[in-house]
């Protein structure tokens, strides 16, 4: 993402991407129940206006915004973190739930260390758990998608 942008819209990103993640457990939701379903996690027009009034930002600079957004790839700094994070012998437990009254499925991340248990990595900024939070709900679309469509996931 261009460091500008995100600096001067830092709260936007991480709203952006608290809508896009809460759009994501629904959308996991419906492939959980029809693997063949093609998720499509991105914010509505409705959600993007209501976004875009909140922070009073022009049209233009959000859709620049939120195109970078749909581009976030693990910055240096993420990629540093966590490989020092495994290297002392940290580990990522990915647990997905289905409710069946909400039919969301949530992707809960924990960070385990030293028989610690985590919900974050410290110096991580907000953006950069997005990231993180984002790439696990990218691996349990690719073990929905994977999976014998008459077999339940193995969570």
């Amino acid at each position: 993402m261009k460091q500008e942008l995100l600096e001067k819209y830092e709260a936007l990103v991480v709203e952006i991407a608290t809508v896009y993640l809460d759009n994501m457990e629904l959308e996991l939701g419906r492939k959980y129940t029809d693997k063949g379903y093609e998720i499509n996690a991105g914010l509505t027009e409705a959600q993007c206006a209501d976004l875009q009034e909140g922070y009073n930002i022009s049209s233009a600079e959000f859709n620049e915004l939120y195109s970078e957004f749909q581009d976030m790839k693990p910055t240096e700094h993420l990629t540093m973190a966590m490989d020092a994070f495994t290297a002392s012998g940290g580990s990522v437990e990915i647990e997905p739930h289905y409710d069946t009254s909400t039919q969301r499925l949530s992707v809960p991340i924990r960070f385990i260390i030293k028989d610690k248990v985590l919900d974050k990595i410290e110096g991580l900024s907000p953006a950069e758990d997005v990231v993180l939070k984002m790439n696990a709900m990218v691996q349990v679309d690719a073990v929905l998608s994977g999976s014998d469509s008459d077999a339940s996931p193995p969570f």
